[in-house]
């Protein structure tokens, strides 16, 4: 059977998380459908499928870490090299793509799975407790938008590249399918349409979930938004999302940088910190994270592949403590810890947000814009920022940026926002091919394989 399965519910994920304890209520037979009316028949039914949903979404192929590090190693100009056995990663880092990228394809897979999973929760909402269907509704609302702003993202031209009227992102799919006799050849909405739905998802979880949880909450869906609104440059927009997390009090940094990658004797299973907004919850149990895979020494169980240069080194500031969140002047220390949760959004990045937001809008607001900066200089031991202007203001947010979130996912997507240039490197480090921020080959292809499966899903530009 050809591969669809971003348009089929996630029925083994459903039948994992209902196999133990639960096979009275939900009895799955093995057939290529799910009737939801035999299926889910109770509150506690979709309840638990939302926890399959975020099951679906903690998956490595996004954001149990794969995510992050393709889009990383797609943007990397030469801050490391990587010398391992994934030809995947190697494709990545070289710009080279090709349509048969298990990881591109892992991301498509993942991330339809995790849309078909919240689209089945929606779909019966009538039977949740009328005390929590607002938060039910909220959490799966959250999850399918948020994917849907990444796989537009990853998928899609920038925002800032053309129109976004025009250029196709993904597409939009906000029913479950069944069966497979039920399955549309669907096409890709663009961009602009793919970001409208996330926004609307997210704004309803905003104004429907508790300031804080472990889970989805109404400032994960703020930080979402403001990253949204950043990178449609709607400033004065992604500056209010930002202050209504930072104003809440709900969140705080830690008082060490090293202290928010949280490094134990042995590999185990911690919890949120304090500045942890919204984070993939790792045990032995569940699952590992696939950043401590690519990017950690064997030491720390990682493959030992992914090799610090030079160029990282000589970013930093003298003086900048994060710099210390290296060992052996060779791989970052960042996940250290194969069991440690990956943190989707983290309060410092806000911070950086409202920063660059408060430099750019239309009335700027300078003093508060260095304001921000300087929380997030302070905790890595350096001085207050210089920046007065706008512009220096956000040549000092671009810095922090790269020195605060580096190896977390967001190379690609700021080079692209900032409108800069990447490089593919040779095994010393040194730049070879230079791909501007809007080069085809920073886009992710469509999958082979979906193609050959809905041949309505046309190709991007530069892929066959």
């Amino acid at each position: 059977m050809k591969n669809r399965k971003y348009l089929i519910i996630a029925v083994g994920i459903i039948a994992m998380l209902y196999n133990s304890g639960c096979q009275k209520q939900l009895d799955i037979k093995p057939n290529d459908s799910v009737e939801s009316a035999i299926a889910l028949k109770t509150s506690k039914d979709v309840e638990g499928v939302l926890i399959g949903a975020y099951t679906a979404a903690g998956l490595r192929g996004i954001y149990g870490g794969r995510f992050q590090s393709a889009s990383d190693f797609l943007g990397d100009d030469g801050d490391f090299a990587y010398f391992g056995t994934f030809s995947d990663y190697t494709e990545l880092n070289n710009k080279t793509i090709t349509v048969n990228n298990s990881f591109v394809e892992g991301l498509w897979n993942a991330g339809y799975n995790t849309i078909g999973v919240c689209n089945t929760v929606l779909a019966n909402l009538a039977l949740v407790d009328p005390t929590k269907k607002a938060k039910v509704e909220g959490e799966a609302k959250f999850l399918r938008g948020m994917v849907y702003f990444d796989l537009a993202r990853a998928f899609g031209k920038a925002w800032n590249d053309g129109s976004p009227t025009t250029n196709l992102a993904v597409p939009i799919i906000l029913k479950p399918t069944t069966a497979i006799s039920g399955i549309e050849m669907v096409k890709r909405n663009t961009v602009a349409e793919v970001y409208a739905q996330a926004i609307s998802d997210l704004q309803f979880a905003e104004n429907n979930l508790d300031i804080k949880s472990t889970y989805a909450s109404s400032a994960a869906a703020a930080a979402v938004l403001a990253r949204i609104y950043l990178t449609q440059e709607k400033y004065a927009d992604a500056e209010t999302e930002a202050t209504k997390i930072i104003s809440s009090g709900a969140y705080g940094l830690v008082e060490h940088f090293s202290d928010e990658f949280q490094v134990k004797e042995q590999a185990t299973r911690v919890f949120n910190t304090s500045e942890d907004i919204f984070a993939i919850q790792i045990s032995s149990q569940s699952g590992y994270n696939a950043l401590n895979e690519v990017y950690a020494s064997s030491a720390f169980a990682g493959r030992e592949e992914t090799y610090l240069n030079g160029q990282f080194f000589d970013m930093f500031e003298e003086g900048d403590d994060r710099i210390n969140e290296v060992t052996d002047d060779s791989f970052t220390a960042k996940f250290n810890n194969a069991f440690a949760n990956v943190v989707v959004i983290r309060l410092a990045e806000i911070y950086l947000i409202r920063a660059e937001a408060r430099a750019l809008k239309p009335s700027p607001n300078l003093s508060g814009a260095a304001d921000d900066i300087n929380v997030i200089r302070h905790r890595a031991l350096l001085e207050d920022t210089e920046a007065t202007t706008p512009g220096d203001l956000l040549a000092a947010v671009k810095y922090e940026r790269r020195a605060e979130l580096t190896f977390e996912g967001f190379r690609l997507f700021d080079l692209k926002r900032y409108k800069e240039t990447t490089y593919s490197i040779d095994g010393d480090g040194n730049h070879v091919d230079p791909f501007e921020w809007n080069s085809p080959k920073l886009v992710f292809p469509i999958p082979k394989r979906e193609r050959d499966a809905n041949p309505l899903l046309t190709q991007n530009e530069g892929y066959q």
